[in-house]
């Protein structure tokens, strides 16, 4: 039997993993390759997110919604968390919550915005915020690469990205200037790192 806190009834197994990072450092591609090989693994799971995007858009694979049909569904509890960016609304669907009561990781793309919010939801013990980072030229290139922004908004995004700053317990910083197999490499090693060493870094 998952051993259990008395108080709110989460297995103490349960992780709920949060990918942040500026714009362009490469979440989704980490994302995506973690996906792909940790298919097999039971306890490891990467539910999609709802988005106000229309399905078969550039970009992941996510659920469609409308956005009238979002606010709705979110007064209505259906998301666990939830933000606004780039004119989209996102949210995280709230089985998440109890697949991480039955001992399950679960690994999220998420704003910075939401991390004080999940850990009021599932307690500290139970969140760990990955940080992924690449150095300002890296992202450049990456932000040119994939051709949605002109100069002024690339310039803006890395404006936003050297500001950008995560502080407080369980952060795992992520490097992902190098090599993609590099950069895959230290993103499921800090997936599947001990969360008493995660608490420490």
């Amino acid at each position: 039997m998952t051993d259990r806190h008395a108080q709110d009834g989460i297995a103490k197994t349960g992780l709920l993993v949060l990918v942040v990072g500026p714009s362009g450092v490469g979440k989704d591609t980490l994302l995506d390759a973690a996906r792909e090989r940790l298919k097999g693994v039971g306890h490891i799971c990467f539910p999609r997110r709802c988005i106000t995007r229309p399905a078969g858009s550039v970009g992941e694979i996510h659920i469609p919604v409308r956005s009238e049909d979002f606010s709705q569904m979110a007064r209505q509890g259906a998301f666990l968390l939830s933000w606004k960016a780039h004119d989209l609304c996102y949210g995280i669907p709230r089985h998440v919550q109890d697949d991480v009561a039955h001992g399950k990781t679960v690994i999220v793309n998420v704003s910075r915005s939401v991390i004080d919010d999940a850990c009021a939801l599932l307690g500290h013990d139970h969140v760990r915020v990955l940080n992924i980072r690449a150095n300002r030229d890296v992202l450049r290139k990456r932000l040119e690469a994939r051709g949605r922004e002109d100069a002024l908004d690339i310039e803006r995004r890395l404006a936003r990205a050297s500001a950008y700053q995560v502080d407080g317990n369980n952060i795992v910083h992520v490097d992902n200037d190098a090599d993609l197999e590099t950069g895959i490499a230290r993103f499921i090693a800090a997936i599947e790192i001990d969360q008493a060493i995660a608490t420490r870094a």
